[in-house]
């Protein structure tokens, strides 16, 4: 059995023979808040607050230096638990000074995970990538110019791996329910037909408030109106659509309700197009989570076009989902397939039967940690000093 440490992932004791484990740093974080930054932050969510500090480069180098208690207490934790791993991936974020990782552990392959790029490619991706053996990356493209795994090798990085993001849920309360789209496979086996054909819904966007996004949901809601639901976790009480106004932005109207993940499931099952859009304004990354949870849901995805259409290595376009150039584009497309059923059915069947088929989110872990198993160790490993000592 082979030990390995996944970022936020679920304890998972045999997981076609690797054991994954995490130590999660946000106890350490908030029993080492004062009384005064405990105010500071009345109301927000602990463990966002906690976590933000460890997103930054800048910030885990800065606990790093000035030797901060609770950092340094985790860290001697996380190191005295991980020695002896045989695998560290950092997916989501990395906890880790890189001093730490070559110094003190220099028995694990470390692979580091690029997630949120290219808005956090500096800001927790290059500048960790030294003390790492290699990376993985969710968007075939980093911008309009480049694929990823091209600009990984430009930063120094030739063992790269592309893994479609479809995580295990963190807090699922048993193994049924670990994996995010072993329901919808279940329920699409039970009902036939009529799991694409029954809905009443016609469009739904879920996901946080991002400035970019919340221009284009805006211009979707002035066609669409109540037709498209728009959910997820918004500031100021989901509110934040409509403060935009006081920064003089335009705004989108009412609140966005924040809803659970069964209540997010379904309205899945009861929606006909569901739309994704990503972060950036123009065509550059593709691959969030969105791109996977919508087809296999058995919606038809509506979903912004990558740089380089490298949204074409994950779907084949009108045939498994349907990508857009604009958000003129969108609703054009909207009212073109809520007109044509049988199009849009089509298409829904075959995106969910490729995300089931080739994007099923237990085999591509395996397949990741299989790959990052066989990884040669860099030179580099060791290479500094560096010492736990407060």
């Amino acid at each position: 059995m082979k030990k390995v440490c996944v970022c936020d992932f679920p304890r998972m004791e045999n997981f076609h023979g690797y054991s994954i484990d995490f130590l999660d740093p946000v106890p350490y974080l908030l029993n080492g808040r004062s009384w005064s930054q405990r105010i500071r932050t009345l109301g927000q969510d602990e463990r966002w607050v906690a976590l933000r500090r460890l997103y930054e480069s800048k910030w885990v180098d800065q606990l790093y230096r000035e030797k901060d208690p609770s950092y340094m207490r985790y860290v001697g934790d996380f190191v005295e638990k991980f020695r002896n791993a045989d695998l560290l991936v950092f997916a989501n974020y990395n906890p880790i000074h890189p001093e730490i990782l070559c110094k003190e552990l220099p028995n694990p392959i470390k692979v580091l995970g690029f997630v949120d790029d290219p808005i956090s490619t500096y800001v927790r991706g290059i500048p960790y990538l030294w003390a790492f053996d290699g990376a993985l990356y969710i968007s075939p493209s980093y911008n309009d110019r480049l694929l990823f795994k091209e600009a990984l090798k430009l930063w120094g990085c030739e063992q790269s791996y592309w893994w479609p993001l479809v995580q295990p849920k963190r807090n699922a309360a048993n193994k049924e329910e670990l994996w995010p789209h072993s329901a919808p496979r279940d329920k699409a086996v039970n009902l036939g037909d009529d799991f694409f054909s029954h809905r009443d819904l016609d469009l739904i966007y879920v996901g946080a408030q991002y400035g970019p996004k919340v221009d284009r949901l805006i211009q979707l809601r002035k066609r669409f109106g109540s037709r498209l639901k728009i959910h997820g976790r918004w500031p100021l009480a989901g509110l934040g659509g409509m403060a935009r106004g006081l920064k003089g932005k335009p705004v989108l109207w009412g609140r966005i309700r924040s809803i659970s993940d069964q209540e997010r499931t379904n309205l899945y099952y009861r929606t006909k197009i569901g739309i994704n859009m990503h972060f950036s304004p123009t065509p550059m990354e593709t691959g969030n989570m969105r791109m996977y949870e919508v087809p296999g849901h058995g919606m038809m995805m509506l979903c912004d076009k990558a740089g380089l259409n490298a949204h074409e290595q994950i779907f084949e376009p009108d045939k498994e989902a349907v990508f857009y150039d604009s958000t003129a584009d969108a609703i054009e497309k909207i009212e073109y397939y809520l007109a044509h059923d049988e199009e849009r059915l089509r298409i829904a069947r075959a995106g969910f039967t490729r995300v089931h088929k080739d994007y099923d989110g237990e085999m591509g872990l395996k397949r990741l940690l299989d790959w990052a198993s066989a990884l040669p160790r860099s030179s580099r490993a060791g290479s500094i000093s560096c010492s736990l000592t407060t």
